[in-house]
């Protein structure tokens, strides 16, 4: 059963059973018995443990750890309130942080009226972001276009990512990277009246003030049909620049 994994990865971690139950808000009984969970508890612990080797988790095959030569760590991932790091045994000896280089695709993920992508494959990533152990979950990065989802994510803006393989694991009220045969789209996905589609929300709610469409939402919802989604990714973060840089070239002699 999925608990027993859970425990082996709290002893693993040194996490006790009740600090895990706390921040994931559930009983303190969850764990006393082997059961199933459902999908959102299941992305819930992926997201508290960062580390941890989802399909481990989910079958036991394979490695419990995404990179099984990765050193112990006692911190959880990102879900985890600030109180319950301790910094002093992280930050002890810098060169004991994990840090993980993120592929950046220097392509752009709409987040605005629905336009034209440029959809052709990207194989190789133009850069390699340095966040330290700051997103160690995370498998890619692109650049946001369009002003749908601000202030969340400013045009422009770098989002980090994670891809979502199992289509069943989508969390409804959180932001997902849609990639389709004709547009990629940043929305906050939410649970559509018609089955087999999502509803894309956008967080900018700002409306028309002349016209026939006065008063009505300028970055309206929209249904996606999920069997037209060729990858999604699920959206950890973001990196804006508040102020604009000035390239500079340097010419080796």
């Amino acid at each position: 059963m999925i608990t027993e994994r859970i425990l082996k990865i709290l002893d693993f971690k040194n996490v006790t059973k009740y600090k895990f139950c706390k921040d994931l808000g559930v009983s303190n009984a969850f764990l006393d018995k082997p059961r199933e969970i459902t999908t959102d508890k299941y992305a819930n612990i992926l997201d508290y443990f960062s580390d941890v080797n989802p399909e481990w988790l989910l079958t036991g095959k394979g490695e419990m750890l995404r990179n099984p030569n990765a050193q112990k760590t006692l911190v959880p991932a990102s879900n985890a309130s600030i109180e319950h790091f301790d910094l002093q045994h992280k930050y002890k000896n810098s060169s004991q942080i994990n840090k993980k280089l993120i592929p950046f695709y220097d392509i752009n993920a709409e987040a605005g009226t629905i336009q034209v992508s440029n959809m052709d494959s990207v194989a190789e990533p133009d850069e390699w972001i340095d966040a330290g152990d700051w997103f160690l979950d995370a498998d890619s990065a692109m650049r946001v276009h369009g002003d749908s989802m601000f202030p969340v994510y400013k045009s422009g803006s770098i989002v980090v990512m994670r891809e979502v393989f199992d289509k069943q694991l989508i969390i409804y009220g959180q932001d997902y990277m849609i990639q389709t045969s004709e547009y990629r789209v940043i929305k906050r996905l939410q649970k559509s009246c018609m089955k087999g589609y999502w509803l894309a929300c956008s967080i900018n709610s700002e409306t028309w003030e002349k016209g026939e469409l006065a008063g009505r939402l300028i970055h309206e919802p929209f249904d996606i049909s999920i069997d037209n989604v060729s990858k999604i990714c699920r959206i950890l973060g973001c990196v804006t620049r508040n102020e604009g840089s000035k390239i500079v070239y340097t010419i080796k002699k």
